[in-house]
């Protein structure tokens, strides 16, 4: 069997024809992404008015009763009860990371999600199209284009519906931007590839490539392409500065690109893309603060503790919910960099996270814990701490607060007996104000935390005037992986080195657990002790230590147990 696609000489109604057929099956492809998304914001919406609705009448239900262990064990026993138990299985098999060759390409939903979704455009691609050649061509261009509104729907930060819909967060659905960001790739690769091979096959690549409508064709592939290269993980790690100036450049260049490229269709769908990539900047450049901030280094430590004084008007926003977090970047005006250098305009287009450790009510003031890093915000905001004097104030931009913590269950509720929250590290930041949430809202809570740092000065940031050490906590056990004795000088520890926890053990030292922890045993040790109970486990650390928790929670999952999983991480 042949190739059945031909090079067609078309009159200009039959163009014509073929320019309708490709708008139509594009309008199928966006609106078959964008309809479901519609349904499941307008079933929220309206939960939330039905709930808001209630609220204002005073109907308040009376809060659940915890059922006894016998009714629990019946009701898992039970035909749903096996349901859910497989159900919940599925879920977390799923959400497990796929690893071949020795690397780590994404979550399972991700992989089983992105093939699905590029077989039903494909499939859009082929269909209709007949043995024309050029009409298969065009097909695979603007059914990449129709994805482009969605896509940056996806990336939105502040006003993202689909976050909203979905009771999630940016960080979350950012894993299926990068996931939308391939198939359109892929999509665009196959459209230029099946152009090029037509200019080869009629002899006319030359003449075509040094006009412009082809040139910026050719030139948003190449731009796609070294985006798409420079995203892999080992460019990352090496380099996050390459990515993040490659991804920034090619997102604003590919639209107008693209725009006067499309001639012929599609441009509808990049003018979306523009209108959400625009109405969520100004929303951001609307909420963002620029608040006088102290900066100073954490002895014997790589941490640099900011303290930022917040507009009393803007603080109940970042006290409403622990877990949050926030964007920083550093404004004209704190700047050390000339006006005219590279630098000062990298800047411009630098947002850095980082979770809110504490806000305190009585003074205003925002507290964040930065991880001196080799990228250039990291490296200012340590300068600036190094050469401030006492009481001195820098200007720092401060957009937010971002997170799904917004979304959480109520973990100190009666809908879980059991509560583990494991941090490493700085990701103190985001576990420390959700254990003092739990313990605040129920002193009864049977919740633990674990924290592993690699020296005693990591642990010293939370400890205030004002509030208790965390060593003072029983229900709170700090691991010390590294040596107290290095380091201790006033100069910060450079982090060149990778963030999981070292297997380093050393000598006794009060108030402290000096190796690393032990996690298999912690999890089996809190599962084994209520059979029946619904357990919620949270970390925020390094990956590896995120998936070694994972794998040894998904072994009782396995077993029947119900849980409440999340990982909090900036992967990118």
């Amino acid at each position: 069997m042949g190739w059945p696609y031909q090079f067609v000489e078309l009159d200009a109604a039959q163009k014509q024809a073929r320019r309708q057929s490709n708008d139509r099956y594009a309008a199928y492809a966006q609106l078959s992404a964008l309809v479901p998304i519609a349904v499941v914001l307008l079933f929220r919406l309206g939960s939330w008015v039905v709930k808001r609705a209630s609220l204002n009448r005073g109907s308040y239900s009376a809060v659940p009763a915890v059922p006894a262990s016998p009714a629990l064990k019946q009701r898992r026993q039970s035909f749903a009860g096996s349901w859910f138990s497989v159900l919940r299985r599925i879920a977390w098999w799923f959400g497990d990371d796929v690893v071949f060759l020795g690397i780590h390409w994404g979550q399972r939903d991700q992989i089983v999600v992105g093939m699905v979704w590029t077989a039903w455009l494909v499939f859009l691609c082929f269909i209709g199209v007949g043995n024309d050649y050029l009409h298969l061509t065009k097909r695979f261009g603007i059914i990449a284009l129709s994805q482009f509104p969605l896509q940056y729907l996806l990336a939105l930060k502040s006003l993202n519906p689909i976050a909203f819909a979905f009771g999630s967060s940016h960080e979350q659905i950012n894993r299926w931007h990068r996931v939308l960001g391939w198939v359109i790739y892929v999509l665009l690769f196959t459209h230029a590839s099946l152009y090029l091979n037509f200019y080869v096959q009629e002899g006319i690549l030359g003449e075509r490539l040094v006009r412009l409508i082809p040139a910026l064709g050719l030139a948003s592939i190449i731009g796609l392409s070294f985006m798409n290269a420079t995203a892999l993980k080992v460019i990352r790690r090496y380099s996050y500065r390459v990515f993040f100036i490659t991804h920034l450049a090619v997102a604003m260049l590919l639209p107008p690109a693209i725009f006067f490229h499309s001639h012929h269709g599609g441009r509808q769908y990049v003018v979306e893309a523009i209108l959400v990539f625009l109405i969520d900047l100004g929303k951001r450049k609307f909420d963002t603060i620029t608040a006088p901030s102290v900066l100073e280094l954490i002895p014997g430590t790589s941490l640099i503790k900011i303290v930022t004084s917040l507009p009393s008007q803007k603080l109940d926003r970042f006290r409403k919910y622990a877990g949050m977090h926030v964007y920083l970047s550093i404004p004209a005006a704190a700047r050390r960099s000339s006006i005219v250098s590279p630098a000062f305009l990298l800047f411009e287009f630098a947002f850095n996270p980082f979770t809110i450790a504490s806000v305190d009510d009585e003074s205003g003031e925002l507290t964040l814990v930065a991880k001196r890093q080799r990228g250039p915000m990291t490296k200012t905001l340590a300068q600036h701490a190094e050469n401030a004097l006492d009481g001195v104030k820098v200007p720092l931009s401060i957009e937010g607060p971002y997170g799904c913590a917004t979304w959480f269950p109520n973990l100190g509720g009666p809908g879980f007996q059991r509560v583990l929250l494991v941090a490493g590290g700085v990701g103190a930041t985001f576990i420390l104000p959700l254990y003092r949430m739990i313990a605040n809202e129920n002193p009864a809570a049977r919740v633990q935390m674990v924290w592993a740092v690699r020296g005693a000065g990591d642990a010293t940031w939370p400890v205030t005037s004002t509030s208790e050490s965390p060593l003072d906590d029983e229900n709170i056990q700090l691991f010390l992986t590294g040596n107290i004795f290095a380091n201790t000088s006033g100069n910060p520890r450079l982090s060149n080195e990778s963030e999981a926890v070292e297997l380093t053990s050393i000598s006794s030292d009060p108030g402290y657990i000096h190796k690393r922890p032990d996690l298999q045993k912690i999890v089996d040790d809190l599962f084994r002790q209520g059979v029946e109970d619904r357990v919620a486990v949270l970390v925020c650390g390094p990956e590896e230590m995120a998936r070694e928790l994972r794998s040894y929670v998904g072994a009782w999952v396995k077993k029947g147990r119900n849980v409440w999983w999340h990982n909090e991480s900036f992967a990118w």
